[in-house]
């Protein structure tokens, strides 16, 4: 029983962390965003890197516009883990 108390809980708090790690990008050099597990973003765009902040909830993440906190780019997490964006960028992770 112990057992099976200790695979759930580590389940659940597996399930409430943010989880992203890496980085992902266009493939084409021009975007890049290099995930934190504990919130934090920088992005990159054409060479000029700046930092942010992105929120998870379930299979969508937000990132917050650099320098405009009110402001967000939304994605959508593929089954691939490919991030989905706005206007058909697609995002792929970095493989180390």
């Amino acid at each position: 029983m112990k057992k099976l108390l200790i695979v759930a809980l580590a389940t659940l708090l597996a399930a409430c962390s943010q989880g992203l790690s890496g980085t992902w990008n266009d493939g084409m050099g021009m975007v890049s965003y290099t995930f934190d597990s504990d919130g934090k973003v920088t992005v990159e765009t054409l060479g000029k890197a700046q930092q942010s902040r992105y929120t998870r909830d379930g299979n969508t993440l937000k990132v917050a516009v650099p320098g405009s906190e009110a402001q967000s780019v939304e994605f959508t997490i593929n089954e691939d883990g490919s991030l989905q964006g706005p206007m058909g960028v697609r995002l792929h992770k970095q493989k180390k």
